[in-house]
């Protein structure tokens, strides 16, 4: 607690000259009479000047207390967060089923990268899109990241929807119309993908000037081996999904990956391990900081009518003593 007027409190030691004056007053010369055998009020437990000074001093110093205005304060903090609006667009052809990438598939590894960068935001808006031969979008950019995080776990390649291929301009097109609209301090596109644009009918380039022309910056990652590669096929029997394998050869285009990372002001990263991976999405993460900036407020909230009615309080109590018990007019 504090005192607004704290140069108030300097009246307190004032308040002892006034206590001897009224000691001194309250000394008045009284005739006692015994009637019926009563006895003599000379015998009460303290004279009535004592308590007549202590109920007026009482009153007097609340009254300088609440003079003085003490204060509470309150501390509250202002936050403004100027967030980035995200689109993550996650290849889903069935070549995502190809494990080379460590202990699980390139798949796995990707969603379980994306989900912990989904994790580490705060104040992003983060949605998320598919592609394989034609895009879809699983989420819009939303703060509600249990939402996508639960959208992200029903991912899985070749699933039913969508065609095989893959669409990159198309995936790029549909993630960029999601954000074209925001208008969030940045916007940014992170694409990943394992294999070359064979399907869709925009092409990566003409989409990469689109996002250019937006102001979108695209950060691209292609994962996975080139070359000679043993690849899932899935085989849907009674007896639910198998699998049977196939020696294919993987194509990546870094070079077309990188011309529209380079159009849009964003970065290209090659990724061939799990660890790679994990550390392109803590350089995006640095590269991409929301800007959170915080205001100390102070607030004073004034206490002293519990001070002044406690004044009022005493000297109200010593007046109607005075007239009711002592029969004193003055």
């Amino acid at each position: 607690m504090k005192f607004g007027f704290p140069w108030a409190l300097i009246l307190i030691p004032l308040i002892l000259l006034c206590t001897r004056l009224w000691n001194q007053r309250a000394k008045l010369p009284s005739v006692h009479l015994q009637i019926f055998g009563g006895k003599r009020p000379g015998t009460r437990f303290l004279p009535v000047s004592w308590i007549q000074t202590a109920l007026k001093t009482a009153g007097l110093v609340f009254c300088v207390l609440a003079l003085a205005r003490p204060q509470t304060l309150s501390r509250s903090q202002e936050r403004k967060a100027n967030g980035i609006d995200i689109m993550m667009v996650l290849d889903v052809s069935l070549s995502m089923l190809i494990q080379d990438m460590g202990s699980n598939t390139r798949m796995e590894i990707a969603k379980q990268t994306f989900k912990g960068f989904i994790e580490g935001r705060q104040n992003d808006r983060i949605g998320l899109a598919i592609f394989s031969g034609e895009p879809i979008t699983l989420a819009p950019p939303t703060l509600d990241y249990g939402l996508l995080i639960g959208q992200m776990a029903t991912v899985e390649p070749g699933g039913p929807g969508l065609r095989d291929g893959t669409a990159i301009g198309d995936g790029l097109a549909l993630s960029i119309n999601r954000l074209k609209k925001s208008s969030a301090k940045s916007r940014i596109i992170i694409l990943l993908t394992d294999g070359d644009n064979n399907v869709g009918r925009i092409d990566p380039i003409t989409a990469g000037e689109l996002a250019q022309g937006y102001g979108i910056k695209v950060y691209s990652i292609a994962i996975g081996t080139e070359g000679r590669v043993r690849q899932p096929l899935p085989i849907e029997t009674p007896a639910g999904r198998s699998y049977t394998y196939a020696w294919v050869e993987n194509r990546l285009n870094p070079s077309l990956l990188s011309e529209i990372s380079g159009k849009t002001n964003g970065k290209f990263y090659r990724v061939q391990d799990e660890s790679a991976l994990q550390q392109v999405f803590k350089d995006i993460d640095q590269l991409e900081k929301t800007e959170i900036t915080t205001k100390d407020k102070i607030h004073y909230n004034e206490e002293f009518i519990p001070f002044a009615y406690a004044g009022l309080f005493f000297f109200i109590l010593e007046r109607m003593m005075s007239l009711i018990l002592w029969r004193q007019w003055a």
